[in-house]
């Protein structure tokens, strides 16, 4: 992985190994000032069910329509790859929570990790690994400020949603589980419904709730 992804694996190194069976959580935060997509006046609005991680409330619908469109090609990994997205799993490994569901692989496009954010250009991917380890699908958004980028009092935002800092990493993260249906909340960290990483591949070494 590139320089940020290195940076990362060394911060992470003294609470995170990568071992099998453990746990761990999103891989990438940076502090940075939002910019969002279609963010005026919402037309209409959409309910989203379980969304405890972020509070409950109504989330734009051309705001998801803007993200969906703006990746279906990455579910195709090598197109994602050839936009400039790389994968983790040597710096990080896979990410689960044994408690609360999965979370997969990230790849993550570094020239993005700055202060600002946009729906439709997320800082990570999240792709959902099967029991042999291959890329299933792309699952969700990482969106990622790093916390040294973001010189405001006010957590970054999208969606109407704050983002939070990463408990191990230094970043501000938020995940949007565009991609995958999750009964815990379209912006939980973790997935109920994704497989947890497979026998054999390194985990994120750290059990995070």
């Amino acid at each position: 992985m590139a320089a940020l992804s290195l940076a990362l694996a060394s911060c992470a190194g003294a609470d995170a190994t990568e071992e099998t069976g453990t746990t761990g959580e999103p891989a990438t935060t940076t502090t940075a000032a939002p910019t969002t997509t279609n963010t005026e006046e919402p037309a209409t609005t959409t309910t989203v069910a379980g969304d405890h991680a972020m509070g409950e409330g109504a989330v734009d619908p051309d705001e998801i329509a803007a993200a969906y469109l703006a990746t279906a090609g990455f579910q195709d990994v090598a197109v994602a790859e050839a936009a400039g997205y790389g994968s983790t799993m040597d710096a990080l490994g896979c990410f689960e929570s044994l408690e609360s569901g999965g979370m997969g692989l990230h790849y993550l496009k570094e020239d993005l990790m700055d202060d600002v954010v946009d729906i439709a250009e997320p800082e990570a991917l999240v792709y959902e690994l099967d029991v042999d380890g291959e890329i299933t699908g792309l699952v969700a958004h990482e969106y990622i400020v790093p916390v040294e980028a973001w010189t405001s009092d006010e957590a970054p935002t999208l969606f109407g949603r704050e983002f939070h800092e990463h408990p191990v990493l230094p970043l501000w993260v938020l995940h949007a589980w565009i991609w995958k249906d999750n009964p815990a909340g379209l912006f939980e960290d973790w997935n109920p419904k994704v497989r947890l990483c497979p026998e054999g591949t390194p985990v994120f070494g750290v059990d995070l709730p």
